[in-house]
């Protein structure tokens, strides 16, 4: 719509059609890590895609332990999703998450 650059709702900026940006497509296998140490745990499923979408716009390499069990339980309560990068991006990743699990 002319003149509308944000949505109100959520105020995320809007794109012209045809401009749309190309998805984030994963790699098949995971990132190889140089010291790769536990940045990031949880049991809660709705955590996941998004210190994972944190990671990835960060640009911050990672792989994921404990997915797949999440996935097949499909309940909170079980399956620990572990989140690991390399030694050097501990502290980034660490930063970019850090308001990841803070109520409120």
């Amino acid at each position: 719509m002319p003149g509308f650059t944000r949505c109100l709702d959520c105020l995320v900026g809007l794109v012209e059609p045809g401009s749309e940006p190309k998805p984030v497509v994963e790699p098949s296998r995971p990132a190889a890590l140089t010291d790769a140490v536990c940045i990031y745990r949880s049991s809660l499923r709705g955590h996941l895609p998004l210190a994972r979408s944190l990671l990835q716009s960060a640009g911050i390499p990672f792989t994921v332990l404990g997915e797949h069990l999440q996935q097949l339980t499909g309940i909170d309560a079980y399956g620990l999703a572990e989140l690991h990068v390399s030694a050097a991006d501990a502290e980034d990743a660490r930063a970019v998450l850090a308001d990841l699990d803070r109520p409120g």
